[in-house]
């Protein structure tokens, strides 16, 4: 397992487990929602992506195998298949073993043998087993929790019937703050029912219909999101005399501790219709990502901060972080990176946060240079703050080294009156180019806004060569000139009509 180097004093976590972290909040607020769309659809994120498979196998495997074995030995009520299940639960398993024979070739397989007959082998954890499909006693354990036990997944069976639908079967050792043994046989609705506003709102009826209507082989999921103290998946209400005391003593700890405790914890939900049965799958992945490491996710770490403060009392109340939600908000806040300080006169002093628009402007031309998830999230609120008080304009630019795009933002430049407020966000090379060609616009300094998302490079202005260069460099560092090939020093001395540093051969050479 590969782990983030921790020279941050940030926990560790492997690698893939941020890679592949489903970031929940599309928005900088949250409410109740179906939030359902397609399965088996990637979704990018500014660390990685998830999404692509109905089930996920990570790095976490083997540690969560064995976390649901312990669980289940020491509680069975967490597996539960009434009689008329039976069916629906072969079906689970052999949709399950089919799925990740497809995703992962290399370590599963799943071969008919002709008819009934299948041969299913498991490499990663050393399993070979055939069975005669819906003949118990031709597998080690009932189907439901023989494939429960290869699955990082939990599994909740639907059975559909008099236009309702009822929790009949499953395999839930991984609850978030509530009981699989005592909701088992309940009707859906019922089991909603405590939730605060959905009903009023609409929206459990809404996804109660929709489940209804899902047809097989058209996966669907969504995702669902709380707080989670210590990385503990089993949260589930029968353990609550463990886990609960930890909401107030999370409170007197430091911030350091804080950050390292308290995870962001997310479910993705995928919901499938099985072909044979006809009953519906909750496939329930948990994942877990501290404060600390999520903070490290620069988009990820303000959206984050902003849901947290925005959340409803009752909404935060009922996933039980009502009492540390506001530090945790604030913790988040706290974490915003430093934007590197001028050591010098003259130096560029870029904000930590997004400047605020200066509505007071005759119109507004918002510039997104790039394709950082960041860039593209202070430009949106730029313009739905800006198109609230005058004529707005968002220009989307991959780079100010191709010729196109700085002809394109001249133009925008040329057709701005008078009064017009700039406000660019993108790379430090970028955002210092755009600056630069609006001063030569005529634009003045009171109707300029910037904000830099990536300081990893910057304008270089070579005394030798009489060039601009866009170089991975940083004031104070050694680089080849891409023009004259001098290594040159970056010196802390900027200029803002030329909008680059200047830099000269090191040690004075020539």
């Amino acid at each position: 397992m590969t782990t983030l180097e921790n020279t941050t004093g940030t926990t560790p976590v492997a690698c893939d487990l941020v890679a592949g972290f489903p970031f929940p909040f599309p928005e900088d607020r949250y409410r109740y929602s179906t939030n359902v769309e397609p399965a088996e659809q990637p979704v990018v994120t500014p660390a990685g992506q998830w999404g692509a498979a109905v089930v996920d196998i990570d790095s976490e495997y083997r540690s969560e195998l064995d976390q649901r074995a312990a669980i289940l030995a020491a509680d069975p009520s967490r597996h539960a298949v009434l009689p008329h299940m039976v069916p629906a639960a072969w079906d689970t398993m052999l949709t399950l073993m089919r799925e990740l024979n497809a995703v992962y070739p290399e370590q599963m397989h799943l071969e008919n043998l002709g008819g009934d007959q299948w041969l299913w082998r498991n490499d990663i954890l050393g399993i070979e087993q055939r069975f005669r499909y819906a003949d118990a006693a031709t597998l080690p354990d009932e189907p439901l929790r023989y494939i429960a036990s290869q699955v990082q997944e939990d599994i909740a069976l639907l059975d559909q019937r008099n236009d309702q639908l009822f929790v009949d079967a499953g395999v839930v050792t991984f609850a978030a703050d509530w009981s699989f043994g005592f909701d088992v046989g309940m009707s859906f609705l019922e089991i909603h029912g405590p939730v605060p506003r959905i009903r009023k709102e609409g929206v459990i009826t809404r996804a109660h219909e929709f489940l209804k209507r899902l047809q097989p082989h058209q996966p669907y999921r969504r995702t669902n999101w709380t707080l989670t103290i210590d990385r503990r998946l089993d949260v589930s209400t029968e353990i609550y005399h463990e886990w609960g005391p930890d909401r107030e003593t999370i409170q007197h700890v430091d911030d350091e501790e804080f950050g390292r405790r308290v995870h962001l914890r997310v479910e993705v939900q995928h919901l499938i219709r099985l072909p044979d049965s006809g009953a519906i799958v909750f496939l329930i992945r948990t994942y877990l990502l501290p404060l600390d490491q999520l903070a490290t996710v620069e988009p990820w770490r303000r959206r984050a901060a902003e849901v947290l403060a925005e959340l409803p009392a009752d909404m935060a109340e009922y996933k039980g972080i009502i009492k540390y939600r506001d530090r945790a908000a604030q913790y988040l806040r706290d974490a915003a990176p430093v934007a590197p300080l001028p050591s010098g006169p003259g130096m560029p002093e870029w904000p930590t946060t997004p400047p605020p628009v200066d509505t007071t402007g005759a119109a507004f031309l918002v510039v997104a240079i790039g394709r950082d998830p960041e860039t593209a999230h202070v430009s949106r609120n730029w313009v739905s703050t800006a198109e609230a008080a005058g004529t707005t304009r968002l220009l989307v630019l991959d780079s100010l080294t191709e010729e196109e795009d700085r002809t394109a933002l001249a133009a925008a430049f040329d057709d701005a009156v008078i009064g017009t407020r700039i406000m660019v966000a993108g790379g430090q090379y970028d955002v210092m180019t755009a600056l630069a060609l609006a001063r030569e616009a005529g634009a003045v300094p009171a109707e300029l806004a910037a904000y830099v998302t990536d300081f990893g490079d910057l304008p270089m202005y070579c005394a030798h060569c009489r060039d601009t260069f866009r170089v991975e460099a940083v004031p104070g560092g050694v680089v080849a000139c891409p023009g004259c090939a001098r290594d040159l020093e970056i010196h802390e001395h900027h200029s803002p009509t030329m909008g680059s540093y200047l830099a000269s051969a090191a040690g004075g050479d020539e």
